[in-house]
C-alpha cells in the first residue's frame, strides 16, 4: 500500500475512532451547570433533572454546540500523518520518521486536551496539558495541526540523500 493510502487509512480510523469513543463514554449531564458545560442552553434541562433529548440527540446537539468537529479533524490529520510518517521510514531513515511520528503524536494528544473527551480520559499528562491549553479555540488547535503536518508531509515527501557517493579510491598498480 502506497504512503497515502496508509494515511488515508489510519486518518478515518482515528476520525471514526474518535467519534465512536465521542459516542461511547457520552454521559446525560445531571445538573443544570452540567448540561450547560455540554452546550445546552438552560431552558433544555427540566426541572426534573433531564434533558428534553434522548442519549443519542443530546450527543448530537453537544458534539456540534462544542464544536467536536474540529477534534475530529485534527485526530484524523495526526493520525494519518503519522501513517504517512511511518510509510516513509524507510526512505527518510529512523530519525526523521521517530521525529514525525512523535510530533504527530503530540499534536493528537493537543486536540484531545481541548475536546470533550479530556474529562473522561484524565490521565496526570493529559490533564497538566489540558490546563495548558485551555481557552485555546478547537479551530485554532486544528489549523495548527493542519499547518504542521502539511510542512512535515511536504518534508518527508522531498527528503532524499543529498550527499552523492564518492568513487571508489584508485589503487595504484604496481
Amino acid at each position: 500500500m502506497s504512503p497515502r493510502g496508509i494515511a488515508l487509512v489510519l486518518a478515518l480510523v482515528g476520525g471514526l475512532g474518535y467519534l465512536g469513543l465521542s459516542y461511547l463514554l457520552f454521559e446525560m449531564p445531571q445538573s443544570a451547570t452540567a448540561a450547560e458545560d455540554c452546550g445546552f442552553l438552560p431552558d433544555e434541562f427540566v426541572s426534573a433533572g433531564q434533558l428534553t433529548y434522548e442519549r443519542g440527540q443530546a450527543w448530537w446537539i453537544s458534539f456540534r454546540r462544542k464544536e467536536e468537529i474540529f477534534s475530529v479533524l485534527s485526530v484524523a490529520t495526526a493520525f494519518g500523518f503519522i501513517g504517512f510518517a511511518l510509510a516513509t521510514g524507510r526512505r527518510n531513515g529512523a530519525g526523521a520518521t521517530t521525529g514525525a511520528a512523535l510530533g504527530g503524536g503530540v499534536l493528537a494528544v493537543s486536540a484531545l486536551c481541548v475536546s470533550c473527551l479530556a474529562p473522561v480520559l484524565s490521565v496526570v499528562g493529559l490533564g497538566l496539558a489540558g490546563s495548558l491549553l485551555a481557552g485555546v479555540p478547537k479551530w485554532l488547535i486544528f489549523l495548527n495541526t493542519l499547518l504542521l503536518t502539511g510542512w512535515g508531509t511536504l518534508y518527508l515527501s522531498g527528503r532524499r540523500k543529498t550527499a552523492c557517493e564518492l568513487p571508489a579510491p584508485r589503487v595504484a598498480k604496481a
